[in-house]
């Protein structure tokens, strides 16, 4: 894990380092996603397509849980 320090200026804006840019290919104008946990918060790119979501909330959610919710769901809607 690479870790970068900076400062928050007086506007609340935040500079993301050069080689953090560069790694998650985001320039300037683009729009990004931040969203809280619980040790933080955590900045994504804004998906261009749904194929650029994947995994977005993968720590958020339990996949076995969701899997579960759905089979069940399915169930009750079948004739």
């Amino acid at each position: 894990m690479e870790i970068k320090y900076c400062r928050l200026s007086t506007k609340g804006q935040l500079t993301i380092p050069k080689e953090f840019r560069e790694k998650l290919n985001i320039h300037a104008g683009d729009e990004l996603i931040l969203y809280l946990k619980d040790e933080g918060i955590v900045v994504k790119p804004k998906a261009l397509h749904f194929g650029m979501l994947r995994g977005l909330l993968r720590e958020e959610i339990d996949i076995k849980k969701a899997d579960d919710f759905l089979k069940s769901e399915r169930e009750k809607w079948r004739l």
